[in-house]
C-alpha cells in the first residue's frame, strides 16, 4: 500500500432533493438540496474561526422549487458519468461511478469533532491496510478547499476493508478523502474504488468537492 502526499466521506438523516440542472461542466449536474428541519440547528455560518465558514452564494440551478424556502440548501456539481444513489442515515450525498458502480463518493457530517482529525485519518488508512501516521505527519498532509476552508487531503492505495460489519477485502483499491474537523463539527468526503477507476475520476473528485456549498436563502 502507499500513501501519496502530492495528489490531489454525513448527516443524521437523508436529505430531500429540491432541484437539479445542467449548468455545471459539460455532462454535469448542479444539485440543490434543502436541509430538513432536524439539520438546520447544525451551525452553517458562524463568525468564529473555530466553526465552519461556508461561503454564501445563490443556488445556480435553474429548475428551482416553485415554493420559496428560507431553509439552508446544499449545492454541488455532479461530475460527468457519476450517478446519485439513495442516501443513508449517515450520508448527505451518495454518488457512484464506473460501469458497474464500483466507485463511490459520499459526503458525511457529524456534530462535534466526530472523533478528531488524527483518529479519522488513521481509521481511513487502516481500512486500506496502511500504517498509522503521527499527529505531526497528519498535520503535514496536503490541503484542499472544502466549504471555504483548507481540509486535510488523504490519498492512499491498498486493499480496502470497508468494515461496517463486512469482512470483504477489495484488492488494489484507492481512497481519496477530505476531512474538516473542529469543535463545531466534522465533515468528510470519501471516494473509493479500484485503483485505475479512481485515477480516471480524480478530476471529478476535485470538481465535486470544490463545488460543495451552502445557499442561505
Amino acid at each position: 500500500m502507499r500513501l501519496s502526499s502530492t495528489l490531489p466521506t454525513l448527516l443524521l438523516a437523508a436529505l430531500m432533493a429540491t432541484s437539479c440542472g445542467d449548468n455545471g461542466p459539460s455532462g454535469s449536474e448542479i444539485v440543490t438540496r434543502e436541509l430538513p428541519e432536524s439539520q438546520q440547528s447544525f451551525r452553517l455560518v458562524d463568525s468564529s474561526a473555530e466553526r465552519f465558514r461556508y461561503q454564501k452564494r445563490d443556488a445556480a440551478a435553474p429548475a428551482a422549487s416553485s415554493q420559496a424556502s428560507s431553509a439552508p440548501e446544499l449545492i454541488y456539481t455532479t461530475p460527468e458519468g457519476w450517478e446519485e444513489k439513495a442516501g443513508s442515515m449517515m450520508r448527505d450525498v451518495n454518488l457512484s461511478f464506473g460501469e458497474n458502480d464500483e466507485g463511490e463518493c459520499y459526503v458525511a457530517r457529524l456534530p462535534g469533532a466526530g472523533g478528531g482529525l488524527v483518529a479519522n485519518v488513521n481509521r481511513w488508512l487502516g481500512q486500506m491496510g496502511a500504517d498509522s501516521l503521527t499527529e505531526e505527519e497528519i498535520n503535514a498532509l496536503p490541503k484542499k478547499p472544502l466549504f471555504g476552508q483548507p481540509a486535510t487531503f488523504i490519498d492512499v492505495t491498498g486493499d480496502f476493508s470497508p468494515g461496517m460489519g463486512s469482512s470483504e477485502v477489495k484488492k488494489n483499491h484507492r481512497l481519496l478523502g477530505l476531512i474538516l474537523a473542529s469543535d463545531a463539527g466534522a465533515v468528510f468526503v470519501k471516494m473509493t474504488g479500484p485503483e485505475k477507476l479512481v485515477a480516471e475520476n480524480a478530476d471529478g473528485f476535485d470538481v465535486f468537492t470544490s463545488s460543495l456549498d451552502v445557499s442561505l436563502n
